[in-house]
């Protein structure tokens, strides 16, 4: 019998999860306002299930951006979740941002008919 161990199954590594950057500027992180830094963020995520999409749909009635939050948390790789948090307490407006690409990701968007 083998003693190599097979990586586990888990949710982690059967969901495919895709990079995700949003790059914006902080005109607050240099000296002055003429000073700006470019920030350019990245992160993994996976593809909302049905459920997950209908929670966000229900929620974002009370608190949209709490409902984009929680969404992002439960979508994001795993080695990804600590830094995104990091970056969301840093940038709050992030998990809109990110939030609405990847609701356009799976069909969803305001601009029907427009």
């Amino acid at each position: 019998m083998s003693d190599v161990k097979q990586p586990e199954n888990t949710a982690a590594s059967t969901r495919k999860y895709v990079p995700f950057t949003h790059s914006f500027e902080d005109p607050w992180a240099g000296d002055s306002a003429e000073d700006g830094q470019t920030v350019s963020l990245t992160f993994r995520f996976a593809k909302p299930t049905k459920t997950q999409l209908q929670r966000l749909q229900e929620k974002a009635v009370k608190n949209s951006g709490q409902a984009s939050r929680n969404l992002l948390l439960d979508i994001v790789h795993p080695d990804d979740k600590q830094r995104f948090m990091e970056s969301m307490e840093e940038y709050p407006g992030i998990a809109t941002s990110f939030a609405t690409a990847i609701i356009k990701g799976v069909g969803i968007s305001a601009e029907l008919g427009n």
